[in-house]
């Protein structure tokens, strides 16, 4: 039994598997609902995907020079930006002008919330983070595939988007418990209720997807795997992983099966 913890441990944490859940996880839900109005657009989507799969290294290179004040990798930021923009004039070929605005403001965005200012750690990341990487791409997702974006998307994505939250404070507080630099009055305010934060940004995931249920003839099975997926936070808040747990691949493929379960809640 405990060998089958530590697998599972290893697989949730694994930095490929998150590498690839993190954008897929980003496109799931719009995607999925959209198909369900029109036929699937794979190469669309599927480009869509590389286009966030080079955004978010790019992120990553951008954050990881933030939080140790290491020089810019110019060179490979400079490689994942061309790629990004050359992801873009395909997506333009396969969609519309609009689509690809709206991306590349996202692609603006995912530069200058490290660069020149940074906003990590900071209440404008829980601000920004979720409008951006949850109502933006998952309309653009859903766009993608149903070339209308409906009012009701909005309120549909209210779980996910609770969700983002949950996983941006247990990354804040992270980052700022393993910082050597002066606490800003957020972080303090942070530090301080971080508890209660996480659990009540858990649970209204969770409470705000059960209302979305009463309104849906969702199968047993389906309810059943999301509310399973909610056994998935005990590490979390467990203090024994606390010190050894990847916190950022941990909720990267997280997320993506908190997104999968809600998705199949739709399924008719």
């Amino acid at each position: 039994m405990l060998t089958i913890k530590k697998q599972f441990l290893h697989l949730m944490t694994h930095t490929f598997l998150a590498m690839l859940t993190a954008p897929l996880t980003l496109l799931l839900f719009g995607a999925w609902r959209g198909m369900t109005f029109n036929g699937p657009n794979f190469l669309l989507l599927f480009m869509l995907y590389l286009f966030l799969m080079f955004t978010h290294a790019l992120e990553r290179l951008l954050s990881k020079s933030e939080q140790s004040g290491s020089k810019l990798p110019y060179k490979m930021i400079l490689f994942f930006g061309i790629l990004s923009i050359g992801t873009l004039t395909i997506i333009f070929s396969l969609s519309n002008l609009i689509l690809v605005a709206i991306l590349l403001l996202y692609f603006v965005y995912s530069i200058l919330q490290f660069y020149p200012y940074s906003m990590s750690n900071t209440f404008y990341e829980i601000l920004l983070r979720p409008f951006f990487k949850i109502l933006i791409l998952s309309s653009v997702s859903f766009f993608s595939q149903a070339n209308f974006i409906p009012l009701q998307l909005q309120y549909e994505l209210l779980p996910l988007a609770l969700f983002h939250i949950f996983g941006l404070i247990q990354i804040q507080v992270k980052n700022t418990t393993g910082s050597d630099r002066p606490m800003t009055y957020y972080q303090q305010l942070l530090m301080k209720h971080s508890k209660s934060l996480k659990m009540t940004s858990f649970l209204l995931a969770y409470a705000t997807a059960i209302f979305q249920i009463l309104n849906l003839s969702s199968s047993l099975w389906a309810i059943s795997v999301f509310g399973l997926s909610a056994l998935l936070v005990f590490p979390l808040f467990k203090r024994r992983f606390q010190g050894t747990l990847r916190i950022e691949q941990y909720l990267a493929n997280y997320s993506f099966l908190f997104t999968l379960g809600y998705s199949l809640l739709f399924l008719v």
